[in-house]
This record gives C-alpha cells, sequence and structure tokens, in this order.
C-alpha cells in the first residue's frame, strides 16, 4: 500500500464513503480497527486537523488480517471520539454485536510535541473489560516496546476515560475490551520512509494476532 498516496485521499476526503461520513470493512476476526479522526473534525465550534494516517493504517492491517474496520471519510462536522451522540459510535456497537466482537482497537496520532511516543488509554482500567485486561495491555506494551519503541505509557495523558469517546462508549454499551492508541506523530511522519512507522505496524500485527488467539474472551 502506498500510504502517503492514501494519506492524501484523507485530506482531500476523497474516499468514496457513505453519506454517514465513515466507511466499514467487514472481516472475520472478533476484532475492529477504528480511526476516528482519519478525516478533519469539529469539536466545539473550532476545526481540528485529522490525524490523516490512521485511516490508511487500518486500511492496511484489515487488508493483512482481515479484522473488522471502520474509518472516517467526511467531516460532517462532528467529531466521533467527542460528542456526546455519533451515528459511528452506534454503527460500531450495531457492527459488535451483530459479529461477536470481542476487541477494539481505536486508533489515534499526538502532537511531536509530546514527550513520549505512545499512550495507551484503558479509561484507568474501565475500558479493559475482560479478565485479563490488565494482562493483555502489559503485553501490548511489551510488544510495542520489542520493536524499539521506547517511552510506551498507559494512561499518561490519553486516557480515553470520557464517556464520549469511542473506547469508553463502545466499552460500556457492548462490555468488550477497548484500547485507545495514541502514537506520537514523530514516529510516522514520512509514512513508508519511516522506521519507526514500519516497527509500529509490525507491533500492531503482532497485537492483533495475539488477541485472536485468545481462547477465552471473556
Amino acid at each position: 500500500m502506498n500510504f502517503n498516496l492514501w494519506e492524501k485521499t484523507f485530506i482531500e476526503e476523497s474516499f468514496q464513503g457513505n453519506q454517514e461520513g465513515f466507511h466499514y470493512i467487514q472481516g472475520d476476526l472478533p476484532i475492529i480497527l477504528s480511526a476516528p479522526h482519519s478525516v478533519t473534525q469539529q469539536r466545539k465550534g473550532k476545526e481540528k486537523q485529522g490525524e490523516f494516517l490512521t485511516g490508511p493504517m487500518v486500511m492496511h492491517l484489515q487488508q493483512q488480517l482481515n479484522c473488522h474496520a471502520i474509518f472516517k471519510t467526511k467531516n460532517l462536522m462532528d467529531d466521533a471520539n467527542y460528542n456526546p451522540k455519533s451515528t459511528y459510535r452506534n454503527f460500531i456497537k450495531k457492527i459488535v454485536d451483530e459479529h461477536s466482537i470481542n476487541f477494539l482497537l481505536d486508533l489515534h496520532i499526538m502532537a511531536p510535541s509530546r514527550p513520549y511516543n505512545i499512550d495507551l488509554g484503558t479509561g484507568r482500567g474501565k475500558n479493559i473489560r475482560h479478565s485479563q485486561g490488565p494482562k493483555i495491555v502489559n503485553h501490548i506494551q511489551k510488544t510495542l516496546l520489542a520493536q524499539g519503541i521506547n517511552d510506551v505509557l498507559i494512561d499518561h495523558i490519553f486516557t480515553a476515560g470520557y464517556p464520549h469517546t469511542v473506547s469508553a462508549d463502545v466499552s460500556k454499551s457492548c462490555d468488550i475490551f477497548c484500547l485507545q492508541i495514541e502514537m506520537n506523530w514523530r514516529l510516522l511522519e514520512g509514512a513508508s520512509d519511516s522506521v519507526y512507522f514500519e516497527k509500529i505496524l509490525t507491533a500492531l500485527e503482532t497485537i492483533i494476532h495475539y488477541l485472536a488467539s485468545m481462547e477465552d474472551y471473556t
């Protein structure tokens, strides 16, 4: 996949999604990947730059591993990770129920000024509704560290604790494990030309395989 070319598609909002402003791809694994900020958003009347590369990342991982995937394609003056009501989140809940999905990974990008690389948001434990929730998060952290990505924190700033984030809302409504993964732009800039970008993709693939291999989902 040409990530730089696909990133441009999200910047220009030229992806042919549905009228709700998002696109869903069905998979076989009981895992759904989400990118609610893959295009520009509107929050409290102010425009916020999109985390454009999250869309192509979700598309790539879906193609490689056949998990479910959803991402925004148009700015409808909304923020699916903030607004009290969201057709995007409602659709995820419907898909989780219809396909017996057990895990949600919600991808985000933070500003390069942040002094750390990745923040794993669990809602301070509330969103990882699984008997092995903390163990799973620690395994995910170690998987990222094993790729040479340092400064991987848990619930540091981006906790996904606000009730209308994708992770918090879907976790509470569907009673499944939801994790927000906030990645520093420094690691992703240049996409295909970035060594760390490849490491993150490899780590995410390993994480998805790990989740899919779990026999006890409850």
